[in-house]
């Protein structure tokens, strides 16, 4: 497996998403929130099509509804309509400055050509003429902007401004995990800790963002810290804690926190106890539990695969070879834009090539197709690494795998 105990990113341009390609600047525009599985507001229309939990609410949609203005907050989430929920059973909040304001809108395009420094600027100078959410919003995307460009420096203080404006930001805990990964970054375990306990001890914080901030301590300082037991332990625990939140709001992080058990199992050689845990996973709908599932199955299959080999059975063995690379390729391939943890796609990725050099092996270095995956994926993990001795090492084990491609014909 890929040793992650370096390899911290602050957060992923997917975050933004694309789907602001798809609006015009100048559109009328209305705030709406998606919550309890609905777009609010709703269409106007009779016949308007009504989107649903995994939607964009459609511009038609947004034309016909009347103004509404959102106040959001890591406790309540509110709207002159009316509304009020807890902030915790909000899924999203589209704005209606991100396309209405001129300089927010050039900057979300910014966003998704990845000129980073261009649109961080942008957001600044939304931010400067906003109020509001919009406001709220555009300074949490400036945060997102500098951390892409590796500005520990400036994301901090990018933070600071989200915060001095917006104390009970929305936005809270998503900062205060990026303020965690910089802290550890510089390998300070304390600094990360107290970024994220500010989150669980926040006056009014809602369920969901005190267990999701508990998931990421466990994570980055124990599992990542390579403290198994004390993972295990801690993710059974968070278990139980998310079973008795409010409204469903702990469900995302038991399930993460159900991989993450079934995670510590296999690196404590305990497959057989892991399975069902990523198992029970694969029914999320969260595209950050589900690619731990699938990487975490996937694992099982090569532990099985080595243990059917050991006895001799080599068919068998290459079956679970080849379900293995079925659960890797899930991940690396269907997830690898959709999370915010980079974790199970460097390690389906890692366990790719271990996977395709040993089918390449039982072939007797003669499958071509097996070999050529193998080293398209050793290319694609060296890219997403950091410079340092285990990106050395893979560049040789690369090298080493295309010699006997190349010897055997392949490579052509």
């Amino acid at each position: 497996m890929i040793d992650r105990s370096r390899l911290f990113r602050l957060v992923t341009g997917a975050a933004l998403g694309l789907a602001v390609l798809g609006f015009a600047a100048g559109s009328a525009w209305a705030d709406a929130i998606l919550v309890d599985g609905k777009w609010v507001p709703a269409p106007v229309a009779r016949d308007a099509p009504v989107p649903g939990p995994d939607e964009e609410p459609s511009d038609e949609h947004i034309r016909e509804s009347a103004p509404v203005q959102v106040d959001a907050g890591f406790d309540l989430v509110k709207n002159n309509r009316g509304l009020s929920k807890p902030a915790g059973v909000v899924k999203k909040i589209v704005s209606t400055d991100r396309l209405t304001n001129g300089a927010f809108a050039q900057a979300m395009n910014d966003a998704a050509s990845s000129y980073f420094q261009e649109a961080s600027d942008g957001f600044a100078a939304a931010a400067a003429e906003l109020n509001g959410f919009g406001k709220q919003l555009a300074l949490f995307y400036r945060v997102q902007m500098l951390a892409n460009m590796g500005e520990p420096g400036a994301v901090l203080g990018a933070i600071d401004d989200l915060l001095a404006a917006f104390p009970k930001s929305y936005f809270f805990v998503d900062v205060q995990v990026i303020r965690a990964k910089v802290a550890l970054s510089k390998g300070d375990t304390e600094g990360a800790t107290k970024a994220l306990e500010a989150v669980k001890t926040a006056p009014g914080m809602n369920a969901r963002d005190a267990l999701r901030a508990e998931w990421t301590r466990v994570y980055l300082t124990l599992e990542l810290g390579r403290k198994y037991e004390d993972a295990g332990a801690a993710y059974r625990a968070l278990v139980t804690a998310a079973e008795k939140a409010p409204d469903g709001q702990g469900e995302v992080t038991k399930q993460r926190a159900l991989v993450g058990l079934g995670s510590c199992l296999v690196m404590t050689k305990k497959e057989a106890e892991a399975k069902p845990f990523f198992d029970k996973a694969t029914e999320s709908r969260n595209s950050d539990v589900l690619a731990g599932a699938y990487n975490g199955l996937g694992n099982v299959a090569v532990a099985e695969a080595k243990a059917l080999r050991e006895a001799g059975k080599l068919p068998e063995a290459k079956a679970k070879l080849e379900e293995a690379v079925l659960h890797f390729l899930r991940v690396s391939v269907k997830y690898k834009t959709e999370i915010d943890e980079p974790g199970a796609v460097l390690d389906s990725l890692g366990n790719l090539t271990k996977v395709f050099a040993a089918l390449f092996e039982m072939s007797g270095n003669k499958d071509c197709e097996v070999a050529d995956r193998c080293y398209k994926s050793y290319v694609e993990l060296v890219g997403m690494m950091d410079a340092g001795p285990q990106k050395n090492s893979l560049v040789r084990d690369a090298k080493a795998l295309d010699e006997k491609r190349k010897a055997a014909g392949c490579g052509k």
